[in-house]
């Protein structure tokens, strides 16, 4: 073997050992990573078991000053959970690939309830006007419904967050035809976003994408997050804007007809 070749058969092994070393400890990071989500959820929802009873009265009445500083802990110990939850979809999703969804009939007003069981209150306190308008008669949809809650929840935690004004509106309707989707369209009023913006706001690693002023338009792990888990569970998420800044974030969900 020539100088040349032995030097090239030795950095083409010292690179396959290296690459094996790297996967392995990438592989052992990503089980100590998902071990430890499930140890922050644990506290997290004693934590929120806790705050629960507070405002049932399971430990006496609440003296009223009080009240509010309970209640945005409930949300934001919601948040805390529904992050939790999204890390570790990420973490199964996209290191693991073994994310499992289960898809049942669910009510979409048993998606609206959870939903909206922070939220809406998050909003009064924070003085942000919020329109729920439902159709009548919706189906049900057949969908994973705790991720299905967790994503609509984001969807409105980004819009309060990223609403520059007026109302923010939830419209739940069925899109037309005979096997139409159900669909969540969140409204509000933001900043203007170019074409270009908006694709960037549904990459999925747009949180990680570096930019010198650190300010990103999103929450949580985003909305490119939020749209491959909506694809996971048998719906999808859709966002637009028009040039004066009016934005509309809809989420879809598969009708439970369609399965029959």
């Amino acid at each position: 073997m020539t100088p040349a070749a032995a030097f090239l058969a030795g950095l083409l092994t010292g690179g396959v050992a290296v690459w094996i070393v790297y996967r392995r400890k990438a592989a052992l990071f990503t089980r100590l990573f998902s071990f430890a989500l499930h140890e922050i959820n644990t506290p997290v929802t004693a934590i929120n078991m806790t705050v629960l009873n507070l405002l049932c009265g399971g430990f006496g009445e609440i003296p009223g000053p009080l009240t509010p500083w309970i209640e945005m802990t409930r949300e934001q110990v919601g948040r805390l959970m529904g992050l939790v939850g999204e890390v570790r979809d990420f973490v199964h999703m996209e290191q693991h690939d073994d994310l499992r969804v289960t898809r049942v009939e669910t009510s979409v007003a048993d998606i609206l309830d959870a939903a909206l069981v922070s939220n809406r209150r998050g909003m009064e306190q924070t003085g942000v006007e919020f329109n729920l308008a439902t159709v009548p008669d919706l189906p049900g949809v057949l969908t994973d419904a705790d991720r299905a809650v967790r994503c609509l929840s984001s969807i409105l935690f980004h819009a309060r967050k990223f609403r520059t004004g007026g109302p923010i509106t939830l419209d739940v309707s069925s899109a037309p035809g005979a096997a139409g989707a159900v669909l969540f369209v969140v409204s509000y009023q933001g900043a203007r976003l170019s074409p270009d913006e908006l694709a960037q706001n549904l990459d999925l690693y747009y949180p990680a994408r570096f930019r010198r002023d650190q300010v990103l338009g999103t929450t949580g792990l985003g909305l490119g997050f939020i749209r491959e888990v909506a694809r996971l569970i048998g719906g999808d998420l859709f966002f637009q804007s028009t040039d004066s800044g009016q934005t509309t974030i809809t989420l879809s969900c598969a009708p439970a007809e369609a399965q029959a």
